[in-house]
């Protein structure tokens, strides 16, 4: 509750002070449920949530309290929004995680992800990433460098969700060949 208070000490109008509450206590719940399906830290959903609220705060006046689908549906879409963005800074401020690259290996292979730890490592990720065909430069670069999920690239392409996974599939099993070789020949 104090946090609602703080909230509200921004808002001039009564009017909106008290469409702030109703949407604070409708729909909190759904909004840190949403923070975390993205996030999955406590910490980070409560901060997902709270640039959601100044967000809708900002925006107001397109909220209808009368309309409990439509503003379910924005509530929900704004927390999704900023639990991205919140995602792709963190990704931005890593240097390289890419643990979702690296496959399971015979246990006599070095594993890609000793390829890429530096950031010598991550700009040849991104060098191999660049030399691949049009079809799988596409997937691998949304996936890997801008942190997007599968179900995102397949609404940025155009592409469905399973044509997504098998060219990350292939583009993942071309890059670490690309990778080895590149580190062999050095």
């Amino acid at each position: 509750m104090h946090a609602l208070a703080l909230y509200l000490c921004n808002i001039a109008s009564e009017e909106d002070q008290e469409k702030l509450i109703c949407l604070y206590n409708t729909y909190l719940d759904i909004m840190m449920y949403t923070a975390r399906k993205y996030v999955g830290q406590y910490q980070a959903e409560e901060d997902v949530v709270h640039n959601a609220i100044l967000k809708i705060i900002a925006n107001l006046e397109k909220v209808n309290l009368t309309q409990a689908v439509q503003t379910k549906r924005f509530v929900c879409i704004v927390t999704r929004n900023c639990a991205i963005d919140w995602l792709r800074k963190r990704n931005r401020e890593e240097t390289a995680s890419l643990d979702e690259i690296s496959p399971v290996l015979e246990s006599d292979e070095r594993p890609p992800v000793d390829y890429v730890m530096t950031e010598d490592g991550y700009q040849k990720l991104i060098e191999c990433i660049h030399a691949l065909g049009d079809t799988y430069r596409e997937v691998c670069d949304l996936k890997f460098v801008s942190g997007y999920r599968e179900r995102e690239i397949a609404e940025i392409l155009g592409i469905s969700e399973k044509n997504v996974s098998v060219r990350i599939f292939r583009g993942r099993r071309k890059l670490i060949e690309m990778l080895k070789e590149k580190m062999e020949r050095e």
